[in-house]
């Protein structure tokens, strides 16, 4: 019910309506704008009712969400660097370039999609993706880097950025994904991140658990995100929710929580949410 109290919560958070761009972009399925990834004029085509997963750049096909990533990660670098990028393109063709950069470390938790396609150019760039339980962190798997988030094969303070899209509702223990990235990220690194979450909700909803004899407890009907990895889906294990932050406030991290929305950079829609957590 709307009252007068509406205008002045604050949390649990209140999706704002669709704006004019949104309702356009709904209608007629596109926008014009800059693309943070690429770095060129564009049309962001293909909107759909999930704005955050769609809306492609005609030039490197990223979607809503791929860019969301991007200005948060050009974000953190101007301001942990004082460098400022146009876009993920402008940075890795001047990151090679820089004194500021020499040591500065990327590990992408996916070997595939617009950023990687890009920011795999970078010297110190690390990407893996997680193939299978009887493989170890660290083996290369037909040219593919396989890592278990749960306990990687890398060294404590290794990176100064980890960034992961969508991965951790994946994780059976998620938690101890989190502190496991904490371990190899360097005094002050960040772990930029989406995952699903509730602006509205206390406590993680659990779908599912994984028991102790490998087979899977579902606790909610199942559901299964798309992934270019795994034809037929990936499992969610937890929506995540306020309570994520306070873990992640325990483990040591110092959690920011963005809304991205911007236009002109074809992110649109009100779950445009990307974390930005610094290891203190």
């Amino acid at each position: 019910m709307n009252s007068l109290l509406n205008e002045f919560q604050i949390y649990p958070l209140v999706q704002t309506k669709n704006s004019w761009v949104d309702k356009f972009a709904l209608k007629y399925t596109y926008t014009l704008g800059f693309c943070p990834i690429c770095g060129q004029l564009t049309i962001f085509l293909v909107f759909n009712d999930n704005l955050r997963e769609s809306g492609r750049c005609i030039v490197c096909h990223s979607t809503n969400r791929n860019r969301q990533m991007a200005v948060i990660l050009l974000g953190a670098i101007e301001e942990v660097k004082g460098l400022k990028f146009r876009s993920i393109k402008d940075f890795v063709a001047k990151a090679h370039r820089l004194e500021q950069l020499a040591d500065f470390k990327i590990y992408n938790t996916e070997t595939t999609g617009c950023l990687h396609n890009l920011l795999k150019e970078l010297p110190n760039y690390t990407a893996s993706e997680y193939l299978s339980m009887e493989y170890t962190s660290g083996e290369v798997i037909n040219g593919i880097l396989h890592q278990d988030l749960t306990k990687t094969s890398f060294a404590d303070n290794s990176f100064d950025v980890v960034l992961s899209s969508d991965v951790f509702e994946h994780i059976p223990k998620p938690y101890e994904g989190f502190q496991e990235i904490y371990r190899i990220l360097k005094c002050g690194g960040r772990h930029i991140f989406t995952v699903p979450f509730y602006s509205d909700r206390y406590q993680d909803e659990v779908r599912c658990k994984l028991q102790e004899d490998g087979s899977i407890h579902h606790i909610l009907p199942p559901v299964y995100h798309g992934d270019p990895i795994r034809t037929e889906g990936i499992l969610v294990y937890v929506i995540f929710s306020l309570e994520m932050l306070v873990k992640l406030s325990n483990f040591g991290y110092n959690s920011r929580m963005y809304n991205v929305k911007n236009y002109w950079y074809g992110i649109l829609g009100y779950s445009a949410i990307v974390f930005d957590t610094v290891k203190i």
